[in-house]
């Protein structure tokens, strides 16, 4: 079997054909050079324009951005709670089938606006940056964000419903306290010190996050 014979099987027989139509996910090459942007931008271009510039103050536009990506997040995780895991899921093994009914379609729907928040979600790195914050900006940070919009985009493309959903809900709500936590520290020094002492708490809720993610949820046989 031929690479462009595996390809069409991917694409359009082992693909949930719902989504088919949706942005990025006819095919993973508009996502890849989004990607390829992202990486080429945080990593070289990126630190080459800042390196004669004083860091931007972007501490408005932040607080703008973590309000947005809170929010965003909290609705990802009601949508998804309330398209199956509030009516007809169970605490079991749940399989993955193709239905234009209004629950499973709705769940896909959510599944697929995960993938469009992950995507705006690279623009974390972006404003470290432009703020010259090249610590923050780690290869784990940067891992982390291209493995979750691609973990997101294969989940939406094969499997946008069944039990895989209830990694991305999880993973939604650590978004809810994680960009909560930034949006305080851009409130000024003193709410900086006051939340001081949850900061290894946010950092331990993104390991096993990014790890539900990628793992998935054991089922019980």
């Amino acid at each position: 079997v031929g690479f462009l014979e595996t390809y069409r099987y991917l694409m359009e027989d082992a693909a949930d054909p719902r989504v088919a139509d949706w942005l990025f996910m006819g095919s993973p090459f508009l996502l890849s050079g989004i990607i390829s942007i992202y990486l080429l931008l945080v990593l070289r271009l990126g630190p080459l324009y800042m390196k004669k510039r004083k860091p931007y103050n972007l501490n408005k536009i932040m607080i703008f951005y973590n309000i947005f990506m809170a929010i965003a997040s909290a609705a990802a995780f009601h949508g998804l709670l309330t398209s199956g895991f509030t009516t007809k899921y169970s605490l079991g093994c749940e399989a993955h089938t193709v239905s234009y009914d209004s629950e499973s379609y709705r769940m896909a729907r959510w599944v697929w606006r995960v993938v469009l928040l992950k995507v705006f979600e690279l623009s974390d790195t972006v404003i470290f940056i432009l703020r010259k914050k090249y610590n923050q900006a780690s290869f784990l940070h940067i891992y982390h964000h291209t493995s979750t919009v691609l973990l997101a985009w294969i989940a939406c493309k094969f499997v946008p419903g069944g039990m895989w959903t209830f990694t991305i809900m999880l993973n939604s709500i650590v978004h809810v306290i994680m960009y909560t936590y930034y949006l305080l520290a851009c409130l000024g020094p003193e709410m900086q010190k006051r939340i001081a002492p949850w900061k290894q708490y946010i950092t331990g809720l993104q390991m096993p996050g990014m790890h539900i993610l990628s793992r998935g949820v054991p089922c019980a046989r």
